[in-house]
């Protein structure tokens, strides 16, 4: 990757909402403890923000190719602010970002997602692209666990019988003994498997790089992808947190769901696409999921008319499983130190594999 010039000042860019991440003090902080890295360094804040529905279409190549025939518009002070960076720390990238950011090396993704940002080009040009994976892994796999407790113990039924002063009880089954499958095992779904291990379930893991030795502690059995439909049907309860790429999208399609075990619980915390929602649908209405969680949708926010929202035994929540401030600081320690990293002329954490194949 291009270093930083070695004359004249680094100018990194901090394009993201402070308020996201504990507003403009904080953000004032982090700036200081970057550019307190090097004499050089001069940060430049200035907001480039498309919003979460935009973020979603170019996530996927069919909707950054729509999008792109719209393309948001840029204000003079953020084009300005792209023309002087040499790396930023961003959420969104308007298309074709090397044009309008001739010096940019670098960027910082804000969440462990990246397809909206390397839809501006950076692969092409040469930018590379590090993601904020692992920051919000803590906060998603409690929201996950929670979930889980929620629908096993009948939590929601007991709320409605106390709403209603009906004395109901209700006896939900013990987690311990429970398959789980977690569906790729990066750092939300480590997270997971943590939180979940204590009580006592067997987890399965689906993942690319199954078979490269033995699995990872705590793990039963690790498959690949092509093992999923019979570790679907050996699990009581499954968890997906996989990246949007290419092979993942559509991937729990009606053959995934009806391969699960009748009366099994999913969540998705990972990328709506995942999922093919029509099939989700019908499975719980037909009873062969006993229920579902989920965190993501391919369209966000999931307009008031879409099934999802009135599909039996489904818990819906709009892409908030994390905790922002917590988020927050560990992106920033990782931002900061990425920076050294690039500067001392060190591996960058979480280099996001540049695409292969035409």
């Amino acid at each position: 990757m291009r270093r930083p010039p070695t004359t004249g000042p680094i100018v990194l860019g901090m394009c993201y909402p402070p308020a996201w991440f504990g507003g403009p003090e904080a953000s004032a902080r982090v700036a200081a403890e970057v550019a307190a890295l090097d004499p050089r360094i001069e940060v430049v804040e200035f907001v480039y923000e498309e919003g979460q529905q935009r973020r979603t279409r170019r996530g996927s190549p069919a909707g950054a190719a729509a999008a792109r025939s719209d393309p948001a518009p840029l204000t003079d002070e953020q084009a300005a602010g792209f023309a002087r960076v040499h790396a930023v720390i961003a959420i969104d990238l308007p298309f074709d970002v090397a044009t309008l950011a001739p010096n940019l090396a670098w960027v910082q993704g804000v969440g462990a997602g990246t397809a909206q940002l390397e839809s501006a080009g950076l692969a092409e040009a040469g930018i590379v692209c590090t993601s904020g994976a692992g920051t919000n892994a803590v906060g998603i796999a409690e929201f996950v666990v929670g979930r889980i407790l929620e629908e096993r113990k009948a939590f929601a039924a007991l709320r409605e019988s106390q709403r209603r002063h009906a004395w109901e009880p209700r006896f939900g089954p013990e987690l311990e003994g429970a398959a789980v499958g977690l569906l790729g095992y990066g750092a939300i779904n480590q997270a997971v498997a943590a939180r979940l291990a204590p009580f006592g379930v067997t987890l399965l893991v689906c993942r690319r790089r199954a078979g490269e030795g033995a699995p990872p502690p705590g793990i039963a059995e690790c498959v690949p992808p092509d093992g999923l439909h019979a570790l679907l049907g050996r699990c009581d309860t499954v968890v997906a947190a996989v990246p949007e790429t290419p092979d993942t999208i559509g991937w729990m399609d009606a053959a995934a769901f009806a391969a699960m075990a009748p009366g099994s619980f999913f969540v998705n915390v990972g990328r709506g696409t995942l999922v093919d929602e029509a099939a989700l649908v019908d499975a719980l209405t037909r009873g062969h999921l006993r229920g579902a969680a989920i965190d993501v949708a391919s369209q966000e926010p999931l307009p008031a008319n879409h099934p999802l929202w009135d599909a039996p035994n489904l818990s819906i929540s709009p892409h908030c499983s994390t905790h922002p401030p917590s988020m927050a600081g560990r992106l920033h320690r990782l931002w900061v130190d990425n920076v050294a990293r690039w500067l001392a002329g060190d591996d960058l954490v979480n280099v996001v594999p540049a695409p292969t194949g035409g």
